[in-house]
């Protein structure tokens, strides 16, 4: 039950009891004065008891159901971002950005990270680039084997095939200056 619908309750329980109360007084004093009056009293205190328990009712299903929504609305972008983050972290940069539905809160946010990772997966790429690059200048076969394992690694981690030997296509590519403009 939400807070909303508990202090409905609260709200409304004591009140539905003093009412009852009242109309106990009445249909007393009725009773003692005119007979036939008891039985007007009797449905009208009926009436306000249906009239109350079906606005407890409504209303605590109201709130219930309100508070889901803007809860998903809130929890559901958190809870996306956070799943994303902890696998960035663990160096699965293969994850697509972050989408959400039109109506979730923390558009910016999220937005906001998804440049940021955009950013990290194209630093990672450039490193691969550069590890290929230097691969192909260096003769120790200590620092090539060392060479391989960072490349792999950098590789499983963007999610690409293992491609450790240089075509001379990716050469010139390597070869060009990189350009200075942030990813988007």
């Amino acid at each position: 039950m939400t807070l909303s619908g508990l202090s409905s309750l609260l709200f409304m329980l004591p009140t539905l009891w003093v009412m009852n109360q009242n109309y106990s007084n009445f249909m007393n004093l009725s009773d003692l004065m005119n007979p036939k009056l008891s039985n007007y009293i009797f449905r009208e205190q009926v009436g306000l008891n249906v009239i109350f328990i079906v606005a407890l009712v409504s209303q605590t299903v109201f709130w219930f159901f309100f508070t889901r929504k803007m809860t998903d609305k809130i929890a559901a972008p958190a809870k996306l971002l956070r799943n994303h983050i902890r696998l960035v972290t663990r160096g699965d940069f293969s994850l697509p950005p972050i989408r959400l539905r039109e109506d979730d809160d923390f558009k910016d946010l999220v937005n906001s990270y998804n440049y940021l990772f955009k950013l990290l997966q194209v630093q990672y790429e450039r490193e691969l680039d550069d590890l290929k690059k230097l691969k192909t200048t260096t003769t120790n076969p200590v620092a090539i084997k060392i060479l391989d394992q960072l490349i792999k690694e950098r590789a499983t981690r963007l999610n690409r095939p293992e491609d450790t030997s240089l075509n001379p296509a990716n050469d010139e590519a390597l070869a060009k200056p990189r350009d200075s403009r942030p990813a988007s």
